[in-house]
């Protein structure tokens, strides 16, 4: 793959862009109101979803993949199909339109622009995310019981926080390139980039026409970003010269601008940066707690050269390692946040995933191989 294209794939993986392959059939949910944790209602609340598989009679082979930020129900697709980590000869794998979803589907879940309320929509937490989801798994789909949890960045914050607010639903949590709670750096990262959307004219305060988007400070400021997802060193193997790296930047900045509904981005970016899976009683910001409540098998896939989600500052490591029944797995990729999707990535998720659902599947406890990668010295931080 030449340096250009290996560029655009990874930055592809990084900003979750929506699978380009035919999905399955588009499904609603509709649930009424939604009462969000800060008190307030989000009437008409409907959530989309495709699906892969086939439910088995007892209901019992369902896995829920979960996509991350400006991701949608396609996004978590390339996991699921037969032979893949999700293998769907075997289960039944729901990907749902997260809450405020930030595509430009007018049919797709309720979001601030879908709901007609622009900024005027309530805020929403990955709490609030994580219960409409299970909403949408138990009254739409009257499935009692969970295989697993899945999802990328945003989707693997919000299966870790599946794991702590429903520790017995699910056999498995999975979590890749997850946060526990937000550190302040990305406190800085989403500021800069809803700044450059505001300041762009046609932002007028978030109540912009559909049809008159802010797409070029879309672009510009969901871009930012990538500065900090992807290292230092996979820049430098992406690109070998200056002109390169600005011919991409301004690819990207089109086709970012072009595809997302900033308003709804804009929501869910406070959602991450607000997010701490100790914050909600009992646990009153003890993270120890909050972990040694999990009950699920927890195996955690971040990426040591993620400086987006870094796992020390984000409270990864210290869920491993008070977690009962956690293994920590190391993507260990140059593409840093984005490195799900590299090669190496994908056969590390792949090889760990495939191994934990056939232990469950035979009945086996725990997990294969170290509980932490066998190069590390110790088990709270990444090396170096």
């Amino acid at each position: 793959m030449s340096k250009p294209v290996a560029a655009l794939a990874l930055g592809a993986a990084l900003l979750a862009l929506p699978a380009l392959a035919q999905a399955p059939a588009v499904q609603t949910c509709q649930l009424g109101d939604l009462r969000l944790e800060s008190g307030q209602v989000i009437p008409n609340f409907r959530m989309t979803y495709i699906t892969h598989g086939t439910l088995n009679a007892e209901r019992s082979n369902a896995i829920l993949s979960i996509h991350g930020l400006r991701g949608d129900r396609t996004t978590q697709s390339p996991w699921a199909g037969p032979n893949q980590a999700l293998d769907t000869t075997k289960y039944f794998v729901i990907q749902p339109d997260t809450l405020g979803v930030a595509s430009l589907d007018p049919d797709a879940t309720t979001s601030p622009t879908r709901s007609g309320m622009n900024m005027a929509f309530p805020r929403f937490t990955m709490r609030d995310m994580v219960n409409a989801e299970y909403r949408m798994v138990t009254e739409c789909l009257n499935i009692r019981r969970l295989v697993a949890v899945t999802g990328t960045s945003m989707g693997g914050i919000a299966s870790l926080q599946w794991a702590v607010s429903y520790p017995d639903f699910m056999q498995a949590v999975i979590p890749l390139v997850p946060q526990a709670h937000a550190n302040r750096q990305v406190n800085f990262i989403w500021e800069a980039a809803r700044q450059a959307i505001m300041l762009d004219p046609k932002w007028r305060d978030g109540n912009y026409p559909n049809d008159d988007r802010p797409v070029r400070g879309t672009g510009v400021g969901m871009i930012i970003q990538n500065a900090f997802g992807i290292s230092a060193g996979g820049f430098e193997a992406l690109f070998a010269t200056r002109e390169q790296v600005h011919r991409n930047y301004a690819q990207q900045v089109e086709q970012i601008g072009a595809s997302t509904q900033a308003r709804d981005w804009i929501y869910r970016t406070w959602a991450i940066e607000s997010h701490d899976i100790a914050a909600a009683p009992p646990f009153n910001g003890d993270l120890v707690a909050a972990a040694r409540s999990i009950r699920a098998r927890l195996l955690l896939i971040p990426n040591c050269f993620d400086q987006l989600l870094p796992p020390g500052e984000s409270g990864v490591m210290t869920v491993a390692m008070h977690a009962p029944d956690a293994k920590v797995v190391d993507i260990d990729d140059l593409g840093g946040h984005g490195g799900t999707r590299s090669p190496r990535g994908i056969a590390t998720i792949t090889a760990e995933v495939r191994d934990l659902l056939q232990r469950i599947e035979q009945g086996r406890p725990g997990f294969g191989g170290p509980r932490y990668p066998r190069h590390w010295a110790r088990p709270d931080r990444c090396p170096g």
